[in-house]
């Protein structure tokens, strides 16, 4: 099954900052107008018209960016709870700030494959996400030839083993990969 993972559109997080949202909370942030613009760009490339399905993160901004690219692309669309961005807490209740989110995140890229046990956040391993992701795209694999998948940077980044990826970047995998 060929795959083309879109990374969502910028994404604009003045609404949870003044509510003073952490952790999920700032999941809720949309999409700037820019990043609505560059959802609706992506939505034009040749690659999507393959496209059978739309798979979605349930973050806001994946989902903001999947209506922009689903009202080009006619297709159905599944919002998948497993393609979430890597989890710098697996409980969810030990991180409240983004200044622990970045420690959480600066000990990830030192040891991705594994957590150290006296560190004191248990996050997302890499390993960890790619498992979790390979499971869903395994339920799709024997019904669909071709699926979009909008999801996050470090989610496509375990998947491909690129680095970086610019808002609504396209990178096409094929699965299993």
């Amino acid at each position: 099954m060929k795959i083309y993972l879109i990374r969502h559109g910028e994404p604009d997080y003045t609404d949870v900052t003044n509510q003073h949202y952490v952790g999920y909370g700032r999941d809720l942030g949309g999409l700037t107008p820019a990043g609505v613009k560059m959802a609706q760009q992506c939505a034009q490339k040749p690659e999507l018209q393959q496209v059978q399905l739309i798979l979605t993160s349930p973050f806001t901004r994946a989902m903001a960016t999947t209506i922009e690219i689903a009202r080009q692309v006619a297709v159905p669309v599944t919002v998948e709870l497993d393609l979430h961005e890597w989890q710098p807490d697996r409980t969810g209740t030990l991180i409240e700030n983004n200044r622990q989110v970045a420690r959480a995140y600066t000990q990830y890229k030192r040891t991705p494959h594994s957590r150290p046990a006296d560190f004191p956040y248990p996050y997302e391993t890499a390993d960890e996400v790619q498992a979790r992701v390979n499971a869903v795209f395994a339920r799709y694999a024997a019904h669909y030839d071709c699926i979009a998948c909008i999801t996050h940077g470090e989610v496509m980044t375990q998947l491909t083993g690129q680095r970086s990826f610019d808002y609504c970047e396209i990178k096409a995998i094929d699965y299993p990969n």
